[in-house]
């Protein structure tokens, strides 16, 4: 009879050979487990599980991984690296008292397309895929929950990584240096995550939605450490490696080291190759500002007063920072009621700002880029933001509006011709 331990409270199971479902004595959940034909495999698995109900995912997965090389027609190999994928745990439920599942590490791609996915149904059996499935629902519906909140985030300029407290429970030094850092950005102008102010009103609540959104966001990654395990710690980790993983496919990101009383060559693997700030050299923090400052170009402010007041962190965003990140953040991210408010803020300065009333028709259209205009699902002529711009715009921006809305009525088989036969009437 082999052991494993309970995916969800971790407890022991005792597993006869050839059962592939069983349920846990201590938190009486039902569960998937591996074949235990195989003493290494029973091994690997343990510490697999164990790293990952510990919320070490990249280790986890590591030894899932070589699990499935060895074994591949094992699915349980595969639904541990969904798992860590998307950074399950599972807690106790307030309301039942029975476990449930919650998300550590969001991803825009649902479980259902994850290819690990397709494996574990294509090896489980009927039996085992029915649970599997349920479970992977489970996830998806906490994915969706946690999108839902994601797209009303307002972007990041800057992630700050850090570890807040020490094993005894003090605020640890870490911490009061990011904040002092924090305050000298947002000073600047940026907008900046810090987890123990930008969530501080989040209490109650998961802070996961908030984390991915500002990870997905943020230019740049400031990770703080003074000791090794510091960078080491457990939640840092999963950050900064969460945002190296994203700078692959993102070439704009970049992640910068600040250490202290640490060799840069004992620093975590995953940082060799990264430009790190030794925060013991005098004028450390200079050039660590002037340095985002060349990844980060702040926007160039008019002599005359064109900009618009209320930005967040009491920074004051320019009509052409507020216009940028609607067209390039907002509207491109489909995050339409961020587009709308944003431009509303361009037009408490600015009134007659027809690119704003474009940004606007736009979210009004459920339109992401302005080249579709010209292909839009419905006839906005009388749409009053429409008006707006065409009214307030110069000659050629006029000209160019009014010839999207030529374009989207001609696909529509809408003539201007039919169209003033019909007001003649």
């Amino acid at each position: 009879m082999a052991v494993f331990k309970c995916k969800e409270c971790g407890g022991d199971l005792n597993v006869t050979e050839g059962q592939k479902i069983c349920t846990c004595e201590f938190c009486e959940s039902r569960q998937t487990v591996p074949n235990s034909d195989n003493e290494k495999k029973v091994n690997l698995f343990n510490r697999a599980d164990r790293l990952r109900f510990n919320g070490e995912y990249d280790k986890a997965a590591n030894i899932y991984e070589s699990i499935a090389a060895e074994f591949p027609d094992e699915a349980e190999s595969y639904w541990g690296l969904c798992l860590c994928k998307y950074g399950i745990e599972y807690v106790d439920d307030p309301a039942t008292g029975k476990k449930v599942p919650t998300c550590h590490r969001t991803s825009y791609e649902s479980i259902f397309s994850d290819s690990n996915f397709a494996n574990v149904m294509k090896l489980a059996d009927s039996t085992a895929a029915s649970l599997y499935q349920n479970r992977a629902q489970e996830i998806d519906h906490i994915q969706k929950g946690i999108l839902d909140i994601v797209k009303n985030e307002s972007p990041y300029d800057i992630f700050i990584c850090y570890k807040e407290s020490t094993e005894d429970k003090q605020r640890a030094e870490d911490s009061v240096i990011a904040q002092d850092i924090y305050d000298d950005l947002t000073r600047e102008g940026y907008k900046v995550f810090f987890s123990r102010i930008t969530l501080e009103d989040k209490l109650g609540v998961e802070y996961e939605p908030y984390i991915f959104a500002a990870l997905n966001s943020a230019k740049v990654m400031l990770a703080f450490g003074t000791k090794y395990e510091y960078f080491d710690a457990i939640w840092v980790k999963n950050e900064w490696s969460r945002f190296l993983a994203l700078m692959k496919n993102d070439k704009m990101k970049m992640l910068i080291p600040c250490y202290r009383d640490i060799d840069p060559s004992e620093m975590p693997p995953a940082f060799r190759g990264l430009q790190g700030q030794d925060m013991s050299k005098l004028g450390f923090k200079q050039d660590l500002l002037r340095g985002i400052g060349k990844i980060i170009p702040k926007k160039k402010q008019n002599d005359t007063p064109n900009y618009a007041v209320s930005a967040s962190a009491g920074a004051v965003a320019t009509v052409e920072s507020l216009l940028e990140r609607v067209f390039d953040d907002y509207l491109a991210s489909r995050h339409w009621d961020e587009a709308c408010k944003a431009c509303d803020r361009v037009l408490d300065s600015d009134p007659k700002n027809a690119e704003a009333f474009t940004g606007k028709l736009m979210a009004d259209l459920r339109i992401a880029s302005m080249e579709q205009l010209g292909n839009a699902r419905s006839d906005y002529e009388q749409n009053e933001n429409y008006i707006k711009a065409c009214k307030y715009a110069d000659q050629d921006f006029k000209y160019k509006l009014e010839n999207y809305l030529k374009s989207t009525l001609y696909n529509l088989g809408i003539s201007y011709i039919s169209k003033l036969i019909m007001i003649m009437q």
